[in-house]
């Protein structure tokens, strides 16, 4: 099985007049609120082997919370997660970073390109049926070959929730200790 880490990035700062899209970064509140999220996921999921960004700042930013918070995890960006993705592509880059047993992989990207993305890998359907907010993330599995359709859901969680979760992580892991 191939773990799939699908996280939208954070929260962006408003567009700057005349600006170019891609190169907004995350607001201030967007990168304190995604280092949390971050730490929520590290709480959740073991590190994948490598987390994939889409080219935009505020992806890229978002991907090294997220990969520093895993301890260190390389940073790639690969166009195909860029704004406007087509699902099929992503599911290609999901499947190149999966061949072999090279581990799981978290993408961090874009709406609706990963709204469409979960779709076609749970039914195979493109067109989306689900949404992430700013910050949300789920959990994909995939068998040995990812394609349309064959993944597994096992967990979708809000931004609220993953911030919950890494605010609930220090008591827990103090417990395990006494215990």
């Amino acid at each position: 099985m191939h773990p799939c880490l699908v996280i939208r990035h954070g929260l962006a700062a408003a567009p700057a007049a005349g600006g170019v899209d891609a190169d907004r970064p995350l607001s201030a509140e967007g990168a304190t609120e995604m280092e949390q999220i971050a730490a929520g996921l590290a709480v959740l999921q073991r590190p994948p082997q490598v987390v994939v960004s889409s080219p935009y700042r505020r992806a890229v930013e978002s991907a090294r919370k997220v990969a520093a918070a895993f301890g260190g995890v390389t940073v790639e960006t690969d166009a195909g997660l860029a704004a406007g993705a087509d699902p099929e592509q992503l599911l290609a880059v999901v499947a190149a970073h999966c061949a072999g047993d090279r581990g799981g992989v978290a993408v961090v990207g874009h709406e609706p390109d990963l709204g469409r993305f979960v779709s076609l890998a749970l039914a195979g359907a493109g067109r989306s049926f689900c949404a992430l907010r700013q910050g949300a993330a789920c959990l994909l599995e995939f068998p040995a070959v990812p394609r349309a359709g064959n993944a597994t859901l096992e967990w979708a969680l809000e931004p609220a929730q993953l911030l919950a979760v890494a605010a609930a992580a220090p008591a827990r892991a103090g417990r395990r200790r006494a215990g």
